[in-house]
């Protein structure tokens, strides 16, 4: 009885001691972001005392509690100071170091190599950027992050005015997010994908593309709590883009019938008739 009462105590000191540790661990890593607040704010306002206090106490909590998840979080907040201050070669040392440090972790070389190209982005070369971008989608094609990222390159050409790049990009996250598809069929990964394919002709204005692939998503995706979304996308995109009210009403039907029990059956033929009226008109 009384080896049990030891292990047992053992094991409460053990957690008291855990639960110190982490208490301990987060306070410190609230002083070093209490620190870097006005860094963030206004880093050209701030004097470099205060950065290197910031940096310092950052320091303190990756190296005190390393292979803890405020440990990273501190190394990756550093890594963002360093951002902040426009000091980018630095600040890369600090994501690259988090690849060496956690190999195996998703999650973190996620985002130490998105932070890697964002840093690049920001100093003007995109080039780089975009490696580390592409890099990301390669390796991790099944991430939230691989479904972001090629809209995220698209949009960048735009803002640019390469209207060429711009659709090389869109045309490469199609054949990505399709890939997607095909491969995860009747999964939330497929629905996404599809729901990406519609976002990518919407941003490019290929109204047509839209429509069809908004019909596909349907027919797959018949249940989806997005549904009634869909099918009001696909009437902005009738009424007011392609000024034919007739594709709405066509796409209503023919989800109806195909799926002639679906629950919201009853407020799709409602619908079907202000179409009527609309094309009447």
């Amino acid at each position: 009885m009384r080896k049990i009462q030891c292990v047992i105590l053992v094991f409460m000191l053990m957690s008291i001691v855990g639960c110190s540790q982490q208490y301990q661990a987060e306070r410190s890593l609230y002083k070093a972001v209490r620190l870097s607040k006005d860094i963030i704010a206004t880093p050209d306002a701030v004097p470099p005392s205060q950065f290197n206090k910031a940096i310092e106490a950052y320091t303190f909590v990756f190296e005190k509690y390393p292979e803890t998840l405020i440990g990273r979080k501190a190394r990756m907040a550093m890594g963002s100071l360093y951002v902040a201050k426009k000091e980018y070669a630095k600040s890369r040392e600090v994501f690259k170091k988090m690849l060496e440090l956690y190999p195996d972790d998703k999650a973190v070389a996620i985002e130490a190599r998105f932070s890697i190209g964002k840093s690049y982005e920001l100093e003007g070369l995109w080039d780089n950027a975009l490696a580390e971008y592409t890099g990301i989608i390669r390796k991790y094609p099944d991430t939230q992050a691989a479904f972001d990222l090629p809209i995220y390159i698209a949009r960048y050409y735009e803002k640019q005015k390469d209207i060429p790049a711009r659709n090389a990009a869109y045309l490469k996250a199609i054949e990505h997010y399709r890939s997607s598809a095909e491969k995860y069929p009747n999964t939330d990964m497929g629905f996404l994908a599809e729901s990406m394919i519609v976002t990518c002709y919407m941003n490019q204005e290929d109204w047509v593309m839209a429509l069809e692939t908004i019909e596909k998503l349907l027919a797959d995706y018949p249940m989806a709590k997005t549904v009634v979304l869909s099918l009001r996308t696909a009437a902005d995109i009738s009424v007011r883009e392609l000024k034919n009210p007739q594709r709405a009403i066509d796409i209503f039907n023919r989800f109806m019938e195909k799926n002639p029990k679906h629950p919201l059956n009853e407020s799709i033929k409602k619908g079907l008739e202000a179409f009527k009226n609309v094309s009447a008109n």
